[in-house]
């Protein structure tokens, strides 16, 4: 209870990702936690196993990843008028 984590919902259409924005894909964020994590004192356990850093994930594990997060991407939701911009006229 620290912290309250986003939801994945609509995950497709939100970049750019990270804390920072750094990144404009999902497929850069993967290719990031798969071979950009770079060792530090403060880096979770969890990305620091069998003395190498990051999730091995290949290529095809990636898309499949990807295709799920797709899936989460509630196009009703997206398109309804009651949540656009309401600034925006009519």
């Amino acid at each position: 209870g620290r912290y309250k984590t986003p939801t994945l919902r609509n995950i497709a259409l939100t970049a750019p990702y990270m804390h920072d924005g750094r990144f404009s894909t999902l497929q850069d964020v993967l290719g990031h936690y798969s071979s950009g994590i770079k060792q530090s004192a403060t880096l979770a356990p969890q990305l620091q196993q069998n003395g190498t850093t990051g999730i091995a994930l290949t290529l095809q594990e990636q898309d499949q990843l990807i295709a799920f997060l797709h899936t989460l991407t509630d196009s009703t939701f997206i398109s309804h008028k009651a949540y656009g911009n309401p600034w925006k006229p009519q």
